[in-house]
């Protein structure tokens, strides 16, 4: 089977989508189906190149995406790091800083200018390459299946024309987050597009021969705002974790002993993930633990949660350390070591973080800290041992819940072996790929 796949982003990008993707693209090379890639080109990598058996093409998007990277994705205040070891000695937040000024004010710009009139997000320039060379390979190759995927957006577009010019080939979308009815974290001017982005994703899904989401909440969400779209054509596929590559001689990212560790990684965002209650928390165990070497790590894009930061500048580099972005190897070996790993619940119900499989993969003690009771990353961590949930709301002024986090911290217990076992039946490699050949196939999960 031949299998064209559309994705802004891909391997090395340091995305939830390109970590999946590029893992199942492997995947499904190695059992012998031929796999193309199309994606953003990058900076000093070969616009053409075969890796661990899948072809990737890599077209438009590089002056752009080099600029993200520049805006959002460098590491922030963190030490480099030599022979595969951090000296964890952040000393600033991105604000403190003269090139964190400057980042600062051009985000601001970003937002108040091009965000405003880009369409159908900040990729949208990569739709005419992007679907120049699809188009080429395609009469090249006849594939049998095309994948789309999002975020960002654009991708789907690009599978939109091909499906008009090859409606023989089977279009699978896969969806990362929603495009059009995002109105927390939203891609694009709403105000200005908002009747745009639905008929857009309206004939995506219409288009489609079946769409694939990763949370049941989401798929519920999907046919409530499309509620003329058939449910036989959405389906779920869980999130995927994949293993850590074990080499043998890593040295231990955190290289001081006898510290406790608390480690957020992820990425933050002022209006459905920011950290405000964690901080505030931390403080809090600050004052009243016995242990004075607890340490805060965050690991992943701080986007606009920076001067969330500011109110604890004396504590960053001391009992708070910002890292930015990392290699996903990196940031699974701070994981492993850390004491207890702290997931921040989303302020929507349908969107599951994607750290949260590797997570409890880890069989790491958990601090959830939630907004909604209706929160999907509760559900997921409901039965498992190991878990400590809180609210932001109970927080609040409430001393107990505060020492209950403390006693969590001190003796955590850890997520068993049997559980660790029975969830990698659903999010590992092999399940998520079988299930995405079912899909391929036209057979129903």
């Amino acid at each position: 089977m031949r299998l064209l796949i559309i994705a802004y982003f891909y391997h090395p990008a340091l995305t939830p989508r390109a970590f999946r993707w590029t893992a199942i693209a492997e995947q499904l090379a190695s059992r012998g189906f031929t796999v193309d890639v199309v994606c953003a080109a990058q900076q000093d990598l070969p616009a053409v190149q075969t890796v661990n058996g899948v072809h990737v093409h890599r077209v438009g998007g590089n002056a752009r995406g080099n600029l993200r990277r520049w805006l959002g994705e460098e590491p922030i205040g963190a030490a480099p790091h030599k022979s595969g070891v951090s000296s964890s000695t952040s000393t600033s937040t991105s604000t403190s800083t003269v090139r964190g000024r400057i980042v600062v004010v051009l985000k601001e710009i970003y937002r108040q200018t091009l965000q405003k009139v880009m369409w159908p997000d900040f990729t949208g320039l990569w739709y005419f390459p992007a679907l120049k060379l699809a188009r080429i390979l395609m009469g090249q190759k006849r594939y049998d299946v095309v994948v789309s995927v999002s975020v960002p957006f654009t991708g789907h577009l690009v599978g939109l024309a091909l499906r008009k010019y090859y409606p023989a080939a089977r279009w699978v979308v896969d969806v990362g987050d929603p495009f059009s009815f995002m109105n927390e974290t939203p891609v694009n001017n709403h105000r200005l597009f908002s009747r745009l982005n639905y008929y857009a994703e309206q004939k995506v899904l219409e288009g489609a021969d079946v769409v694939s989401v990763t949370t049941d909440e989401t798929r519920t969400e999907y046919l409530r705002y499309f509620n003329e779209m058939d449910a036989d054509k959405i389906t779920v596929i869980a999130p995927l974790f994949v293993p850590p590559t074990e080499t043998g001689d890593d040295l231990p990212y955190f290289t001081v002993p006898n510290k406790t560790r608390m480690v957020f990684a992820g990425t933050l965002y002022k209006s459905i993930r920011n950290p405000a209650a964690l901080l505030e928390l931390f403080n809090s165990l600050i004052g009243i633990t016995v242990d004075r070497h607890i340490e805060l790590h965050f690991f992943g894009a701080m986007n606009d949660c920076e001067w969330y930061f500011d109110k604890y500048k004396k504590m960053i580099g001391v009992n708070i350390f910002l890292h930015g972005l990392v290699p996903r190897e990196t940031a699974l070996r701070a994981m492993k070591e850390a004491t207890v790993l702290v997931n921040i619940g989303n302020s929507t119900s349908y969107q599951l973080p994607s750290k949260v499989v590797e997570y409890v993969m880890l069989g790491k003690p958990v601090l959830n800290i939630t907004k909604l009771s209706t929160d999907s990353s509760q559900n997921f961590f409901s039965g498992f041992t190991g878990i400590c949930t809180v609210t932001e709301q109970g927080l609040i002024g409430n001393s107990a819940e505060v020492r209950r986090v403390r006693d969590f911290i001190q003796d955590p217990p850890l997520i068993s072996d049997s559980e660790v076992e029975k969830l990698s039946r659903i999010h590992s490699i092999d399940a998520i790929v079988n299930s995405y050949i079912d899909l391929f196939q036209n057979k129903k999960n």
